[in-house]
């Protein structure tokens, strides 16, 4: 099943999630590799914390529902929402396949709680992929509070993100991305005083002498320490549990983090 939200403001976002939708379609195609331990990690720390299968989730963006369908699929009672059309089409067709009753829904998150204001309670949300951030802090602030608006008292709230302190201490200015035949050459830097990736990605298609740039787009994406996302979790009426790192591949143990942690897992409940 699918809704429609009203239009949002013109930013980032929509060039690349609509606009442009097909080119980065193929990058979210390719991270399917690694859904099936992120799905594992997500169901160990929801289930621990009294979200089991069964329970109703929300996934806000949800992308192409390579989580929340694998989530579906182990019991979960899932909504999805994305602000992409075609990532949402691409949700619906594979829970269809899967005989699936998920919901997918096309909406804005930064107004998730109006997109969503007739849906029962959820007992569980999650926010994966570093799916914040596009809006800066206040938009954080914003989605988060949504998400509160959302769900009953003692809900779990589980975020995988990028560990800002890695970021900064591997940083990378320049970068290229590969998936299909879509190519992405990116330039970086890092602003210090708001803490923001600002990312130059230009995108090309084909290769040799038939190779074509399709699109260039700037964005600024605000990355956080763990004590930074903490405070923004807090003032969004959740209250915080625990953060976390995995110690291998299989995500088999969660591990305190470290400036080795690339990646960091935050758990928290609706206060």
């Amino acid at each position: 099943m699918t809704m429609e939200s009203p239009d949002q403001e013109t930013h980032w976002t929509n060039r690349l999630m609509i606009d442009y939708a097909e080119l980065y379609l193929p990058f979210l195609e390719a991270a399917r590799a690694r859904a099936e331990a992120e799905v594992a990690t997500v169901v160990r720390l929801l289930s621990e914390h009294g979200a089991a299968p069964g329970s109703r989730l929300l996934d806000a963006p949800c992308g192409i529902g390579r989580h929340a369908i694998p989530l579906a699929k182990l019991g979960y009672e899932v909504t999805g929402l994305d602000l992409s059309p075609l990532f949402v089409q691409a949700a619906v067709r594979e829970a269809e396949q899967a005989g699936l009753d998920s919901t997918f829904v096309v909406g804005d998150a930064q107004r998730i709680d109006e997109v969503l204001a007739d849906a029962e309670p959820f007992d569980a949300v999650v926010n994966l992929f570093t799916s914040h951030g596009y809006y800066g802090k206040e938009g954080d602030l914003t989605m988060f509070r949504g998400y509160r608006r959302l769900v009953r008292d003692g809900a779990v709230f589980v975020i995988q993100t990028v560990n800002r302190d890695w970021v900064v201490r591997n940083f990378e200015p320049e970068g290229l991305d590969k998936a299909g035949d879509i190519r992405i050459i990116q330039r970086r830097s890092f602003d210090f005083e708001n803490s923001t990736i600002d990312n130059t990605w230009d995108f090309y298609e084909g290769g040799g002498e038939n190779i074509k740039h399709r699109l260039g787009i700037t964005m600024a994406h605000r990355v956080y320490s763990l004590h930074e996302l903490v405070e923004v979790v807090e003032e969004s009426g959740w209250e915080y549990l625990g953060g976390y790192s995995v110690e291998d591949g299989s995500l088999a143990e969660l591990v305190p983090l470290s400036f080795d942690s690339p990646a960091m897992w935050l758990v928290a409940r609706a206060a």
